[in-house]
């Protein structure tokens, strides 16, 4: 796009973003459930009216909050470079726990996940996005650690990385309904298993050992 297309559409863009901020601010107070698309209007400083022309329904903003989420997550773990993947707590450790300490989060994904088997669902494109986007950075993650000796070398990434997307969908699922365990360290131990990683480590110490 031009940058006069950009400036001709700026103010629309900066228009959905207040209303995405005020709809996260309101689902991170008080859950989703909870979240008033006339209040959200008002927060945003805009008229419902305003509102539903650039957020047809209720759940396009809840979409919306989600997505204005993800990218507050990714500014927070950008940035590293290939040594601080090296240990897994940089990664999966890291996202569940910000999962487990932000309740809010994880009902909103699991809410949204549920509906977007709708193909016509607001929330259908962006999850098949979502778990692309996951799927890829995990099978990156693990070749990593294969180059490393910390994954299991004969593991397909791209078989693995998506299991355990389903293994942390499953168990953030779980966890709503049975918050009696810890999900950061179920997660970080489903990595552990699925990667081979605990094979790896007692592989290397029984190496070392006989040396």
């Amino acid at each position: 796009m031009s940058d006069g297309g950009r400036g001709r559409y700026a103010p629309s863009i900066r228009r959905r973003e207040q209303i995405a901020r005020a709809a996260l601010q309101q689902i991170v107070e008080n859950g989703h459930a909870a979240m008033s698309v006339s209040q959200v209007a008002s927060a945003a400083g805009v008229s419902e009216r305003t509102l539903y022309y650039h957020f047809p329904t209720r759940e396009h903003v809840l979409v919306a909050a989600l997505e204005l989420s993800d990218e507050r997550t990714t500014d927070e773990i950008g940035g590293r470079d290939d040594d601080d993947f090296a240990e897994m707590d940089d990664v999966v450790a890291g996202l569940a726990r910000l999962g487990a300490e932000h309740p809010w989060l994880v009902r909103l994904m699991v809410y949204l996940s549920a509906r977007a088997q709708e193909p016509g669902h607001p929330a259908h494109a962006y999850f098949r996005r979502h778990n692309a986007e996951a799927i890829r950075s995990f099978a990156t993650l693990l070749r990593h650690r294969q180059r490393r000796g910390l994954a299991h070398p004969d593991l397909e990434p791209e078989v693995v990385a998506r299991r355990l997307v389903a293994a942390w969908d499953g168990l953030q699922a779980q966890w709503l309904v049975e918050p009696d365990f810890d999900l950061a360290d179920e997660i970080s131990a489903a990595f552990r298993q699925l990667t081979g990683q605990n094979v790896m480590e007692a592989r290397s110490a029984f190496e070392r050992a006989l040396a």
